[in-house]
């Protein structure tokens, strides 16, 4: 099975690592609408590979799960691919339309005092993974520029403290969001 929107392509492998059997048979799937395992990101080539892809629809939200079975896999993962995987959830987000997203790296055993990020990727013990889903801060705009805009909304649009409309503030701040979009469509 393909799931495509460009420039992404993303393509199951169908074979199951036993080292992955336990998150399989363990994860909750309550929040989700849809959801698929060992996936092959493609744009031209294979790109990145990642454990797990669970989505919600009406929240907009996209979830990316590394999985490592155990501490000492977890230490072998390097920070930049992390920040890579991230990176690229980050576009099939987009891409996807989907309006929040994460990619998150699930420890099996993971020890308390072990590191809490890799990368840019936040480190969760694999127990602790129900609870992740159902917080509200665990997931990221897939669309800052969005982002800039609401706050842009709300800093003209309110009533108390209101801002001075000066040309020039406002000329910067479309600057802002300019500079923005150009670095969003840069990727």
């Amino acid at each position: 099975m393909k799931l495509t929107a460009e420039p992404f392509t993303l393509e199951l492998r169908h074979d199951i690592k036993d080292s992955e059997l336990n998150l399989r048979k363990n994860l909750n799937l309550e929040w989700c609408d849809g959801v698929l395992f060992n996936v092959t990101a493609i744009k031209n080539i294979p790109l990145v590979e990642y454990d797990v892809i669970i989505w919600n629809e009406k929240e907009k939200s996209i979830l990316f799960i590394e999985y490592k079975n155990t501490p000492k896999a977890l230490k072998n993962l390097k920070g930049h691919e992390a920040n890579q995987k991230k990176d690229i959830a980050l576009n099939i987000a987009r891409a996807f339309g989907f309006l929040k997203f994460n990619f998150i790296v699930v420890v099996n055993d993971l020890e308390e005092n072990a590191e809490k990020v890799k990368g840019k990727a936040e480190v969760i013990s694999y127990k602790d993974l129900n609870n992740y889903l159902h917080e509200s801060n665990s997931f990221e705009s897939a669309f800052v520029e969005l982002d800039y805009i609401d706050r842009l909304l709300i800093k003209y649009g309110r009533q108390e403290n209101q801002v001075e409309l000066e040309k020039e503030l406002v000329l910067k701040d479309l600057e802002k969001l300019r500079d923005k979009i150009e670095q969003v469509n840069k990727k």
